[in-house]
């Protein structure tokens, strides 16, 4: 299943449903953006079928979907920053080697 749809589901959009899809896939692609910064293998965040991975998209969707852009801060919950650096400490960039 693609995170697309994973996230959809969390969120109880309809798969059928497409009015978010924009939105939802800037999310993803910002979470994900975020996650290399941090460190994490980019071919450890895009295998879409790892749970660790969903989780964390899921949250950081969750958090900022639908939210109004009115100057206020939103903040992720502490279960995001303790997952993403657990998923750093474990799957950070593969240095080659040579």
């Amino acid at each position: 299943m693609a995170i697309l749809d994973i996230v959809k589901k969390a969120l109880l959009i309809p798969l059928s449903e497409s009015y978010a899809d924009d939105e939802l896939s800037t999310h993803i692609s910002s979470c994900k953006a975020y996650l290399i910064s941090c460190g994490i293998d980019p071919s450890y965040i895009n295998d879409e079928s790892n749970p660790m991975v969903s989780t964390v998209i899921i949250i950081y969707v969750k958090t900022f979907f639908g939210f109004k852009n009115d100057g206020s801060a939103k903040e992720l919950p502490k279960t995001f920053d303790m997952l993403v650096g657990q998923i750093a400490l474990t799957k950070g960039a593969q240095e080659n080697v040579s």
